[in-house]
């Protein structure tokens, strides 16, 4: 019994494929008759590489999707470089603006400078004419005015007893509180 079933076995495996092929033959179009079928089983075709007229065309299709992509390809590929030009302009562009606003903030500094070196000098010339004046009033009045801490700070009152005569400095002292004339002597040495 065991050796009936590899023949019938392999008897019906023969049969499913030539189903499956008949399938195939009709499915794909090229058969569309049992006539037709009976023909190509019979009849050997002239030609063995017969292909249905659906997929005949598949090549021409192909061409055309091979050339579209091709132009697609070319026109990327043209995009590609002109962004890398415009990157190239953009970075040449930053640093153009980069070196001018170097060159700029030198110059606000050199004009900064400049103005700071005009203010001092106004500064320093307010300083000797207060300095003119402080030296021709009396001790215990210029000590009282430069006392008035609301109005001088002492920073500024340092400055202007460093443009006195040494007598005057001395004789101003004199007559200011201790502890005022403290700050202010350690003040002027400071400067």
């Amino acid at each position: 019994m065991k050796y009936l079933l590899v023949p019938l076995l392999i008897i019906g495996m023969f049969a499913s494929f030539i189903a499956a092929l008949l399938a195939m033959l009709f499915f794909t179009g090229t058969v569309q008759t049992p006539e037709e079928l009976q023909k190509l089983i019979e009849d050997k075709p002239s030609d063995t590489t017969r292909v249905v007229e659906e997929f005949a065309n598949r090549s021409d299709e192909l061409d055309q999707l091979l050339e579209t992509a091709s132009q697609y390809n070319s026109s990327y590929e043209a995009e590609i470089k002109r962004t890398k030009e415009l990157q190239d302009s953009l970075l040449s562009e930053q640093l153009k603006i980069t070196a001018q606003t170097r060159a700029s903030d030198s110059l606000n500094q050199i004009l900064g400078k400049g103005a700071d070196s005009t203010l001092k000098l106004r500064q320093e010339e307010n300083l000797k004419s207060l300095a003119t004046y402080f030296n021709k009033i009396k001790a215990a009045d210029a000590a009282e005015i430069l006392q008035q801490t609301s109005e001088l700070s002492d920073t500024m009152v340092a400055q202007v007893m460093k443009k006195l005569l040494p007598a005057q400095v001395a004789k101003i002292m004199g007559n200011m509180e201790p502890a005022f004339a403290a700050r202010i002597a350690k003040l002027m040495q400071e400067l």
